[in-house]
């Protein structure tokens, strides 16, 4: 079953998520080569993708057959502190402390906070290389017999 929920209504943040039979159905034809182009059924007759378009179509269909929920965010959404905190993976009230510390962006809308999505996601990617690199300099630790306290 397809299913389609807005987050909110004053965003552009949507879900997406494929469940049972419709999703084995994806994981085999995802399982072509990635060669292959996208192509897509319009009321005008068949579109086949740019392959920048063709990559992301694919990227996304490969993540719901694999069972993953899909988020599409546009890059000027406004975000709540709850779906910026929903999206990173970490509570509300340490998102509000990132914006406080002025390490994410963000703006007032009354007595509410309103991040860019395209902030939020670029906060990810930091947060992300930097435990990346924690976890190489651990790995190194173990290699030459660092012990872990």
């Amino acid at each position: 079953m397809w299913r389609l929920v807005y987050d909110a209504p004053m965003s552009d943040v949507v879900s997406y998520e494929v469940h049972g039979r419709d999703r084995k159905r994806l994981a085999a034809a995802m399982a072509a080569p990635e060669a292959q182009p996208i192509t897509v059924l319009t009321s005008n007759g068949v579109v086949e993708l740019p392959s920048s378009a063709s990559d992301a179509v694919r990227y996304l269909l490969e993540e719901l057959a694999a069972g993953t929920s899909v988020h599409v965010v546009a890059d000027d959404a406004k975000l709540t502190t709850q779906q910026a905190a929903d999206l990173l993976g970490i509570s509300r009230t340490y998102v509000s402390r990132l914006v406080d510390e002025g390490k994410i962006a963000a703006h007032r809308v009354g007595t509410h906070r309103r991040l860019r999505a395209a902030d939020v996601v670029a906060y990810k990617a930091l947060r992300a290389s930097r435990l990346a690199a924690v976890d190489d300099i651990a790995g190194a630790d173990r290699v030459v017999g660092v012990p872990y306290r």
